[in-house]
């Protein structure tokens, strides 16, 4: 036989790579939240409908009742007659089904654990006695052979070796329970234990480095929950879609029509996602051997020799690519790339982000009905708790996935656009069908539709925004990860910090639709959807702008600046931004001088032109703001647009306080009780200009700065001069 050729010298692989945590762990995590939320919502309905005996006429007139209260909400509204948008809580409606709170739901989604956590326990043995495995006896040698190859790789789990001698293929598998992990060699893998020593020890490599990777029990769990829920979910939406002609109503109709898509929607989610997680960790174990083997070549001689070949599915058809979403294996054509260059098992991918922003969607759609599933009985709660939980798996799973790509130098750019476009269109459809799932039974008919267009225009560029945020992030603080060795809670606690940030942010996003619905069925039904989304947003920000505005631009800014601050303090910079180049003064980066100069001018104008309109005193500030920023980063250091969002803030939280400040003793002192500190009221005021200035500023600075920086690259002028080295990649803005 003749010996293939050797594999070409694999890409030098970062250290922190299998450190680091996985996406899989958190796409699991949210595959299993999915289908929990999913299974209350089908136990709610068939609770109330079956158990309970409530009439679908009783239900429906309820839902009449919501409607002509929320007409005479925005009736009041156009009155000028403050209150809640929508009016749906204390509208004297009666809701038809008896109040038992969280207790259906909680039942239905403990029954589901309960049902996982048997199947769970009971699989190894089952599986065991069904297939005939047998203790490998009498095999001294091969018995102290594994025990070797277990102590060499420092697996610590008790694992015992079963023999499937009946099966001729060279195969192996590993499963089991946690503690008592079990791992089968086949009839024919044993056999090479003395023909073919270098393949039989890759084999049990392979397993042994599932049971490293910590993921025997997601990829088992989420095969259960795969081809357990996804057919009874396809089988319920089609039972929804054959059955809703017989409601008699075509509210009731519709809104059944758009709940079985809903549940297909989430079976197809539920297939990405169990394929997703299945690949990637058998490509995360072939990357651990080859780390152990210090090479690929025993894992590509096994697929050359006793493989079904290296010519995978032809992913460049649509077939192809088809075929390769629902695979739970890779081909072996793609572990041998992956063995040379890991970068695409790290790449973040469109349709894999396209799945994570949908389940994220489904998840706060069907979260937000609440314990009733929709009555608008259990108050603002369920949507605040939704909107929580939605932000920290939006952030962890969509955080993950990309600290992974820039540890491995896979996020390039082209990539990172991709997989942010597919993230935020998951994201706004998914959102999008299950808002207008529960509004369409308020005899809404197409109203709204019109906006569904640009808000998936918005969710996308927000979702490719938040993916090249999440890479400069992960930058930025990658080398404090590597010093202090902390490669799980480092990401962890930064996650942590981003999604406590950006929560206000992504609920704004996530309330949009029902708000916009809203406005175009009671009192704008004329009005386009893009002025229906600038409305949406407008009223939402107008409700809450210091808590929307603030904590948005004080997490982009200081997280990423914070982790560039404390890796200039390790051996190295954070990679990928170029050389660290002196930066200006501490007064100039906190916009100190500008700072002041803004106070004193608008002070000088509000005493001279006191009609002077706020506005105007407001574009002072602005324009000192955005002053402070050009001159702060006039050095092109790394993370240009980060750094000058943190001088727009702090010099407009020192103007405005300096304003404030000035202005109280011109006036205090002029009666003799001089009182230079501002209070409570004065704060709020500090913090409400810095929210409506930071924003304008700070845009006007980045276009400043894309613009710069596109002249340069078309005119061949690297930014930085001098303490540039010739070749080293330029990234002035992240």
């Amino acid at each position: 036989m003749t010996a293939p050729p050797p594999l070409p010298r694999p890409r030098e692989t970062g250290r922190w790579l299998l450190a680091l945590p996985a996406g899989t762990t958190v796409r699991f995590l949210l595959l299993i939240a999915s289908v929990a939320v999913a299974t209350s919502l089908v136990a709610n309905m068939a609770t109330a409908v079956v158990l309970q005996a409530v009439d679908v006429r009783e239900a429906q007139a309820h839902m009449d009742c919501l409607a002509r209260a929320s007409t005479e909400a925005a009736r009041r509204h156009a009155d000028g007659v403050a209150g809640p948008v929508p009016g749906f809580h204390d509208t004297g409606c009666v809701d038809p089904r008896p109040a038992l709170g969280w207790l259906v739901p909680l039942v239905a989604t403990g029954g589901l654990l309960l049902v996982l956590a048997a199947v769970y326990l009971a699989l190894p043995r089952w599986r065991t006695v069904r297939r005939g495995y047998l203790p490998l006896t009498a095999m001294g040698e091969l018995s102290g052979y594994l025990g070797g190859l277990l102590r060499e790789t420092g697996v610590r789990a008790r694992v015992t070796f079963l023999a499937e001698p009946l099966n001729p293929t060279v195969s192996a598998l590993a499963f089991g329970r946690a503690g008592r992990r079990r791992v089968v060699l086949s009839g024919g893998l044993l056999a090479l234990h003395q023909r073919d020593r270098p393949a039989f020890r890759a084999v049990v490599l392979h397993e042994l480095a599932h049971i490293r990777n910590r993921d025997l029990d997601i990829g088992f769990v989420a095969l259960i929950v795969w081809r357990t829920c996804g057919p009874v979910l396809l089988v319920v939406a089609t039972l929804s879609l054959f059955l809703s002609p017989a409601a008699g109503n075509l509210r009731l109709f519709a809104s059944l029509v758009l709940y079985s898509a809903e549940l297909a929607l989430l079976a197809v989610l539920v297939t990405l996602l169990g394929s997703a997680v299945l690949r990637s960790r058998e490509l995360y174990a072939d990357a651990r051997v080859r780390e152990w083997e210090d090479s690929g070549d025993s894992l590509r001689r096994l697929f050359e020799v006793y493989g079904p070949g290296v010519r995978g599915a032809r992913t460049g058809t649509a077939a192809g690519r088809l075929k390769w979403l629902v695979r739970v294996h890779p081909s072996p054509e793609r572990r041998m790339a992956t063995l040379v260059d890991t970068r695409p098992l790290t790449r973040p991918r469109f349709w894999d982000m396209a799945a994570v922003g949908a389940a994220v969607g489904f998840f706060n759609a069907v979260a937000g009905l609440g314990p009733g599933g929709g009555g608008f009985r259990s108050g603002s709660a369920p949507d605040v708790l939704a909107s929580v939980l939605s932000a920290l798996l939006l952030l962890a799973a969509g955080g993950t996935v990309v600290w992974r790509a820039v540890a491995d130098g896979a996020a390039a750019p082209a990539q990172l656009r991709n997989a942010g476009i597919g993230l935020g269109l998951g994201l706004g459809v998914t959102n999008l069908l299950g808002t207008y799932r529960v509004w369409v039974q308020f005899g809404i008919g197409g109203s709204g539709l019109s906006s569904a267009v640009p808000y998936a225009v918005l969710t996308c560029l927000a979702g490719w925004v938040l993916v090249r945020w999440l890479a400069s992030v992960a930058r930025a603080w990658q080398p404090v990860l590597e010093r202090t060795g902390r490669a799980r809670l480092v990401p962890a606690l930064v996650l942590t910090v981003l999604a406590a940030g950006l929560f206000t942010t992504v609920d704004l996003v996530l309330r949009l639709p029902g708000l916009m619905t809203y406005a175009a069925a009671y009192f704008a039904p004329d009005l386009p959807g893009p002025l229906l989304l600038v409305w949406g947003i407008g009223r939402l920000l107008g409700d809450r702008l210091t808590s929307h505005v603030l904590p948005l631009l004080l997490t982009a800014a200081l997280v990423p600046v914070a982790g560039y601050a404390l890796a200039r303090r390790t051996d190295r910079a954070a990679q990928g931004f170029g050389d660290p180049l002196p930066t200006a003064g501490l007064a100039v980066r906190l916009g100190v001088p500008a700072a002041l100069v803004a106070a004193a001018g608008n002070l000088v104008a509000a005493v001279l032109l006191p009609s002077l309109p706020v506005w105007s005193l407001l574009a002072l500030f602005g324009a000192g703001q955005l002053w402070a920023a050009l001159r702060a980063t006039r050095d092109h250091a790394p993370l240009r647009l980060a750094r000058g969002l943190t001088t727009v803030l702090s010099c407009g939280a020192l103007a405005f306080l300096a304003f404030v400040m000035a202005a109280e003793v011109l006036a205090t002192c002029l009666d003799g009780a001089c009182t230079p500190l501002p209070d409570a009221g004065q704060t709020r005021t500090v913090l409400l200009g810095v929210s409506v200035t930071s924003g304008p500023a700070w845009a006007l600075f980045a276009l400043q700065v894309s613009l710069t920086g596109a002249y340069r690259r078309r005119t061949g002028r690297a930014p930085g001069g001098a303490g540039r080295r010739s070749g080293t990649p330029v990234r002035p803005h992240l």
